[in-house]
């Protein structure tokens, strides 16, 4: 059933005209006639119009969604969870509205006792008694969840701005409108993000591999007469990705550079000593590139040099009469 056929039979299961239609929508009625003659297809916008004025969902008229949802992706637990929010099917409580010290959980809303019944055994349980806690992992430093509520947290801050009788927009260095546009930006980027979780390029791309495979494919590549840098960008991933690679190796070329001076990392020293040692190569590194505008040049002829080297180790009678296949990988330092 398409959209044209769903509108006229919602208008008659309704029992009324397409005139009534229109008058009840605010949409003119020659336009109601076309979209159920397939004379035009009505936009989003009037689709949303439709649902406003009739009180129904999308669904009625566009279908059932089709949905590609996996649950070992962190990503579609919380889109499901933002549309169990977003439709009433769930509520938060607990610290972010209540003020108290409970963590934040969910309620079931209590309608839905008219077509549920919860049971544990042979004891009911009353809906508006139900409670869903997240399941937080101890083993990570940063539970996704902490980012939910960042969310929860940044929509609160819009509402009450929203809801606030006064506004100095002297004092707080913007309008309300500005405010209010500024954190609901900020929450949708943390929605956004909890949304794709899980969710990775790596799915659709082959990328390097691990460790043990890269370095394998890199060899392999080096003595068929490339080098890192054209081993990289023929490699199957984003060029933001690549980009990374590349700047990785731009960073390890400088830093071999740096130690030259300061020494290797002091494996034996104090923590204080050894954190000094790292802010200060990294401060190094930075003012390298500085006095060195052609450091990007560099780092990519010491590619091709060492390229080179593996290549022509690897043909030496020494690498020739080796038994051991690890002789190639000593001019790559």
């Amino acid at each position: 059933m398409d959209i044209a056929e769903r509108i006229k039979k919602l208008r008659e299961a309704y029992g009324i005209t397409s005139n009534e239609l229109a008058n009840i929508t605010g949409i003119h009625p020659v336009s109601i006639r076309k979209y159920e003659t397939r004379k035009m297809v009505p936009g989003i916008e009037v689709i949303d119009k439709m649902c406003e004025a009739l009180k129904l969902p999308r669904m009625i008229f566009e279908g059932i969604p089709k949905q590609y949802t996996d649950y070992s992706f962190e990503g579609d637990f919380y889109q499901l969870l933002f549309m169990l929010l977003a439709n009433g099917t769930l509520d938060v409580r607990g610290k972010w509205v209540e003020d108290t010290d409970k963590d934040t959980y969910f309620t079931v809303n209590p309608l839905l006792s008219k077509y549920l019944e919860i049971k544990n055994g042979d004891e009911t349980i009353p809906l508006e008694n139900l409670s869903i806690h997240p399941l937080l992992d101890p083993n990570r430093i940063i539970p996704t969840f902490v980012q939910f509520e960042s969310y929860l947290d940044l929509m609160k801050m819009v509402q009450d701005a929203l809801d606030a009788k006064r506004w100095n927009a002297k004092a707080k260095g913007e309008t309300r409108e500005e405010y209010t546009a500024r954190k609901m930006d900020m929450a949708e980027e943390d929605q956004l993000e909890l949304m794709l979780k899980g969710h990775s390029w790596k799915q659709h791309m082959s990328g390097v591999g691990d460790r043990e495979q890269t370095m394998e494919a890199l060899d392999k590549h080096i003595l068929e007469g490339g080098d890192y840098y054209s081993f990289i960008m023929q490699a199957d991933m984003p060029e933001a990705e690549k980009n990374r690679y590349i700047e990785a190796y731009e960073d390890a070329y400088i830093s071999r550079i740096i130690e030259e001076q300061i020494g290797s990392y002091p494996r034996d020293r104090s923590r204080e000593e050894s954190s000094a040692w790292v802010h200060s190569k990294v401060e190094l590194i930075e003012k390298y590139k500085e006095d060195h505008p052609d450091y990007k040049e560099q780092a990519k002829q010491h590619a091709i040099d060492n390229a080179q080297k593996a290549r022509e180790f690897a043909n030496s009678p020494i690498c020739r009469s080796a038994v051991s296949a690890d002789c190639r990988h000593n001019p790559r330092n």
